[in-house]
């Protein structure tokens, strides 16, 4: 596949405070990436220098043959942009097919090739009931709506999305995950987007950037991220009512893969099957009389950040 944006040791300092410390990523034709991480890991920063927003320190960027520190111009034709300030990125007073008309013309379209990408995008979120409100009339997620097809209009190839469903409906949110799905496969772009929300990369992602403290640590599908935990699911013992010399006793069960550090308070297992490998520690916690409260569940994003950057940082959302 084609390297359409490609970011190397990029670095941005505010006072004492390294927002980047060396950040570098690949974003490739056709695919979905998602920068995976806590508040404040580096993720809008990042993506706001990508989007010319920002002015980097150091590194280098390149999209699509263009060199960002040369040719800021020619790059800025090259991608959509949505950023959280969703109020501000339209006129409240404007219907919404005036803001994209209004837009549109911002950016050299025709009206006739306006019309026929509203027409088009509206056809994909299922808008046309709402082209002629005004847009302070509009519920957030309708607000958010009209943002992404804002950044849509003149069809970049590059879509940049800066936690584009944040604080919005969960039904509004699936259907804004659900469009940039179809609309990825079916014009062939590329999109880059921020989030902290483990359930929406795991969704939309067809790999996924990990990033702490201004540091992309590893990147991968989804399944290889979590792969790379060691176990494809995990049992949790309360770690208070759990010996040390059953934790090692249960450690050398044939079908437990060894101690994985998750969350404080629980001494986590990983387990090559749930059933023989639980039926195997309850059955060693019962040989030794012992009432340990457990739980089960499978390896997620949150495991693999932890695995990959080693922090357990509880700003994520499930």
């Amino acid at each position: 596949m084609q390297i359409y944006l490609s970011a190397r040791d990029v670095r941005k300092t505010y006072g004492s405070h390294h927002a980047l410390a060396g950040a570098s990523l690949e974003l490739y034709e056709g695919e979905i990436l998602a920068l995976l991480g806590p508040n404040g890991a580096g993720k809008t920063t990042l993506i706001k220098i990508l989007a010319t927003l920002l002015t980097k320190d150091a590194g280098r960027i390149d999209v699509m043959g263009y060199d960002l520190d040369r040719d800021e111009q020619e790059i800025r034709h090259l991608f959509g942009y949505v950023g959280q300030d969703t109020d501000r990125s339209a006129y409240a007073r404007l219907t919404v097919v005036e803001n994209l008309r209004f837009f549109g013309a911002l950016r050299g379209l025709s009206r006739r090739e306006i019309d026929e990408q509203i027409e088009k995008l509206a056809g994909y979120f299922d808008f046309g009931a709402n082209l002629d409100k005004l847009f302070m009339h509009l519920s957030g997620g309708q607000k958010q709506t009209v943002v992404i097809m804002r950044a849509l209009l003149y069809d970049p190839p590059l879509i940049y999305l800066d936690e584009p469903t944040k604080g919005l409906d969960p039904l509004i949110a699936k259907k804004i995950r659900a469009f940039l799905q179809t609309y990825v496969r079916d014009e062939r772009k590329s999109l880059l987007l921020t989030s902290h929300i483990l359930s929406e990369v795991d969704e939309l992602a067809h790999r996924v950037a990990l990033i702490h403290n201004g540091v992309i640590s590893a990147a991968g599908g989804s399944d290889e991220l979590k792969a790379a935990v060691g176990a494809p699911h995990l049992i949790e013992l309360r770690d208070a009512d759990l010996p040390a010399e059953i934790s090692q006793a249960i450690q050398q069960l044939d079908s437990v893969t060894g101690q994985i550090e998750r969350e404080p308070g629980w001494a986590s297992f990983g387990l090559t099957d749930p059933q023989l490998g639980t039926e195997a520690v309850l059955g060693l916690l019962r040989e030794h009389q012992l009432h340990v409260p457990f739980r089960l569940h499978t390896t997620t994003l949150e495991d693999a950040f932890v695995h990959h950057i080693g922090v357990l940082n509880e700003q994520f959302e499930k």
